[in-house]
């Protein structure tokens, strides 16, 4: 890191330069918006559970790579394509399981527990907007947001299970994978 001359490493000066980069990012102003399918069938708005996300993770970016062999030698290792993982949400449920029913019914339109039949890809997914806040923020509006991650042609991959137990009074939550072709970030 680069300090001014005669400064050292005063806090000050640390300060100054994060001030002058808007402060350091908080993880606890964020908000999530879903936008499911337009053929999905639920009776579950998804802006009704929205908020309900306790955790989300913005997503991950690497290469898959390869070694590079020459005359035997030596190997070099070089990029081919970059790969991403799903992004995870936790969402708090509700006494009437109205996140586990809106998420179930996703599900459900991907593929029929009744008929098995898949459902075409593109009718099946939707979009995932993630927006960061400033610490001042005083609401949650996407447009006023830091930073947003969108995720395109997004889809439930893994939904996880609840545990339930008689020792337990934690709120309930549960995971959700959120598969995605690509994703752009504004702000």
């Amino acid at each position: 890191m680069a300090f001014e001359q005669g400064r050292g490493f005063a806090v000050s000066n640390f300060m100054s330069k994060v001030d002058n980069l808007g402060g350091i990012a908080r993880k606890n102003k964020f908000s999530v918006e879903i936008t499911p399918p337009t053929s999905l069938v639920s009776e579950v708005e998804a802006s009704a559970i929205s908020f309900l996300a306790k955790t989300v993770s913005f997503p991950a970016k690497s290469f898959g790579s390869t070694t590079y062999r020459s005359g035997g030698r030596f190997g070099l290792e070089v990029p081919y394509e970059t790969t991403s993982e799903p992004v995870s949400i936790t969402m708090l449920n509700t006494n009437n399981h109205a996140p586990r029913k809106f998420w179930n019914s996703w599900f459900e339109h991907i593929q029929s527990m009744d008929s098995r039949n898949m459902q075409y890809y593109k009718k099946f997914i939707g979009t995932v907007k993630i927006s960061c806040f400033d610490v001042d923020a005083g609401e949650v509006n996407p447009s006023l947001a830091k930073y947003q991650v969108t995720l395109h042609d997004a889809w439930p991959k893994t939904i996880s299970a609840i545990e339930l137990g008689w020792e337990n009074s934690d709120l309930a939550d549960f995971d959700i994978d959120i598969a995605y072709s690509w994703w752009t970030e504004t702000n």
